[in-house]
């Protein structure tokens, strides 16, 4: 073979490999393009998604710079993306912010932990957020974080809550306004229990005087007659005829009975007004101390009429305990629910016989705690732990909000730092156990109770 032919058939293998290279970069250029143009699609879809959100999304570096912002965010806090943008310009410092906005399980180079056990509480997730207005509003906020070139990066959801947060508020004044239509019925039928037998016992003491009153005249006219010597038989013989018609022995027995129990009536009104009065009190800018023991006597006297048909009430409350500073008004609220929420309980049981409700305080440590125990159906297990939820209820349509121990949960939890909860009663029944911490300006008091209990 010549080296012509060589060279030729050189030449033809280099023509077929710069061919099939020639393809190959055509092949895999298509796919760079299909590819580019999937990422193209790709990312206009998570930037309509991102961008279509009724959320608030933004994403932040470690120093607070924000990187991202949706149109959502952008109406929700009145800003552009065209301006530089600061985190904290849009909620209002706290070390409770800081610690939710900022909060990061990673590290550098790492996997984020995205459980939610690693997230704070929910309600650490309430913060107060600012527009560019200057107006507050509050958010919730839900945050993750990743790392991008081994740098931190954040990214939050942020909820207008002022909407939800005005429903929540008329709800509970739905609930306060449906407590306060049962206590007053209830208060009308005890107000009127002893102003009844008062009403009687004057109608009575009214009709004996109108027969004591002849008969006091007849003896004005007896003492004249025997003044001036004149004859009295006649006038002895009426008052003995009117003594008979006034029934003086009858009366002699009964006269201590009526004033007793008159005296009885108004005093119970009294004790009603009373703990009315102390009831009622317009709540407080902030919190005040309050005689726990006291409240509990006073929610019991104000909501005898609902258990009073269904169940005995028992207390044992331990003296001395020390005050605790909170909002009076709403802990009234929630030992008047737990209370009707027991004898709500015992209604449903059938049988002629009572059931029974025990009410005790104790310090426990740093708390005061308050059990409600009833000997009722009790609560089923598998819904035990749902009870406290908005709007959950086991009663028929019509008969309940679902709202009433949602309420109790907020005013014990949210707004006095104390916890909640529902446990089964050695009876059968159901104990609310409250737990309500005695902030450290009571400590004096604390010490003075312990002392006096050993």
């Amino acid at each position: 073979m010549s080296d012509l032919d060589l060279l030729q058939r050189r030449f033809d293998r280099e023509r077929a490999a710069r061919k099939e290279a020639e393809m190959l970069l055509e092949q895999k250029s298509r796919e760079v393009y299909e590819t580019n143009c999937q990422l193209r699609d790709l990312a206009e879809q998570n930037t309509a998604i991102v961008e279509s959100a009724a959320e608030g999304i933004l994403t932040y570096s470690s120093d607070g710079k924000i990187l991202t912002i949706n149109r959502s965010a952008e109406r929700l806090f009145g800003v552009s993306r065209s301006n530089s943008l600061n985190l904290r310009d849009l909620f209002e410092a706290g070390e409770n912010a800081e610690a939710v906005l900022f909060r990061c399980d990673v590290d550098l180079g790492g996997e984020a932990d995205h459980n939610i056990d690693s997230q704070p509480d929910a309600d650490s997730n309430e913060i107060v957020a600012v527009r560019s207005s200057g107006k507050v509003f509050l958010s919730g906020i839900s945050v993750s974080c990743t790392t991008h070139c081994k740098q931190k990066m954040f990214t939050v959801l942020v909820r207008d809550l002022s909407r939800r947060k005005r429903m929540e508020a008329k709800l509970n004044q739905a609930q306060k306004m449906e407590s306060i239509g049962q206590l007053a019925a209830g208060i009308a039928h005890e107000i009127n229990t002893p102003i009844q037998f008062v009403n009687d016992n004057l109608q009575f003491l009214q009709d004996a005087f109108e027969d004591l009153s002849e008969l006091l005249d007849l003896f004005d006219q007896l003492l004249a007659s025997v003044k001036a010597d004149e004859p009295a038989n006649k006038l002895v013989e009426q008052i003995d005829s009117q003594s008979e018609v006034a029934d003086l022995p009858f009366l002699k027995e009964e006269f201590p009975n009526a004033f007793s129990q008159t005296l009885e009536g108004i005093q119970r009104v009294a004790k009603i007004v009373v703990a009315m009065k102390e009831f009622s009190q317009p709540p407080s800018e902030g919190k005040s101390q309050l005689d726990i023991n006291q409240a509990i006597e006073n929610a019991l006297t104000i909501a005898a009429s609902q258990f009073r048909d269904v169940a005995t009430v028992k207390t044992d409350l331990q003296q001395g305990l020390p005050g605790i500073v909170c909002l009076g008004a709403q802990i009234n609220q929630v030992l008047l629910n737990i209370l009707a929420n027991a004898s709500e309980a015992l209604a449903e049981q059938c049988g002629d016989t009572k059931g029974e409700i025990l009410v005790t305080t104790r310090m426990i440590d740093n708390d005061l705690e308050i059990r409600v125990e009833d000997n009722g159906p009790g609560i089923p297990e598998h819904i035990r732990d749902r009870i406290f939820e908005p709007f959950f209820t086991t009663k028929e349509v019509g008969k309940g909000t679902g709202q009433g121990l949602a309420f109790v949960y907020d005013i014990v939890v949210n707004r006095h730092d104390g916890s909640i909860q529902a446990v089964a009663s050695p009876s059968g029944g159901t104990t609310f156990v409250i737990h309500i911490p005695v902030p450290k300006v009571m400590d004096t008091e604390k010490r003075e109770y312990e002392n006096s209990i050993g």
